[in-house]
């Protein structure tokens, strides 16, 4: 099975009910216009997954959520589980950056999350990624890797086969400040190496390995060129349809080539 480049795009708490369903309208309709060899995920806010899902039947576009609690029901207010949105979503983003900021979510939380949704039908995008401290202080490796040995000690092949994984270092999400194309393509062929070590390495070419920071139609090429990231995790640039759509087109050429 040929991969298929994945441009996940996370709204998060960025628009309105309103804007949303508008932004997601401009979408669709932009798709019509050309194909994109690519395949588009959208991260809504829950109160707009309902809507959105509605809309986006035969938009050639899927739709995700940007979290799950990690249990399916119970006395947990302020929480959605994963019961809730598998009837609206495809895809769930866990691990971001910010969730675990805010949430204090574990590497081994994270990895129950990624099994319950794969156990709902749900494909998981966990992120992974280091701190700006842990970048100046050189340890992006090691921190690195214990991220990942976390997640392969938990899921077994074919639920890593179904599992994107995204290097998001934190210091460059929204703050314009990028890393060196090297620094990435290190990064995700030592992914691809953890995961050659675990199973084989035809299972790490096949898992689709993205990039997500500060990603602008701008800089994209960087960041999918030679043996680097099979696509990206897009923030602030996924809320506009035209930039988001030249970031997905860009990365599908470039695969194709």
């Amino acid at each position: 099975m040929d991969k298929v480049p994945l441009v996940v795009g996370n709204w998060k708490m960025e628009l309105s009910h309103k804007s949303a369903v508008e932004v997601f309208s401009a979408m669709k309709k932009m798709m019509t216009i050309k194909e994109y060899p690519v395949e588009i995920v959208v991260c809504p806010s829950y109160p707009s997954l309902a809507v959105i899902a509605a809309e986006s039947k035969a938009s050639g576009i899927a739709i995700g959520a940007q979290n799950i609690y990690h249990e399916e029901r119970g006395a947990h207010t302020g929480k959605v589980s994963v019961v809730q949105i598998r009837e609206f979503v495809t895809w769930c983003i866990i691990g971001h950056s910010e969730v675990r900021a805010a949430e204090g979510d574990s590497d081994l939380l994270i990895t129950q999350k990624a099994k319950l949704l794969l156990q709902h039908g749900i494909t998981p995008i966990v992120c992974i990624g280091e701190s700006e401290a842990d970048h100046a202080a050189g340890n992006t490796i090691s921190i690195i890797s214990l991220q990942i040995d976390v997640l392969l000690s938990s899921l077994d092949r074919v639920s890593l086969l179904k599992t994107p994984i995204a290097y998001e270092p934190l210091w460059a999400i929204g703050t314009g400040v990028l890393p060196d194309s090297n620094e990435v393509c290190e990064v995700v062929l030592l992914i691809r190496k953890k995961i050659a070590e675990k199973f084989d390495t035809e299972l790490a070419e096949r898992v689709r390995i993205l990039y997500g920071g500060s990603v602008t139609a701008e800089n994209v090429q960087q960041y999918i060129s030679g043996p680097c990231a099979d696509g990206v995790l897009v923030g602030g640039a996924s809320v506009h349809p035209r930039d988001f759509l030249a970031i997905a087109e860009q990365v599908g050429h470039a695969y194709a080539r």
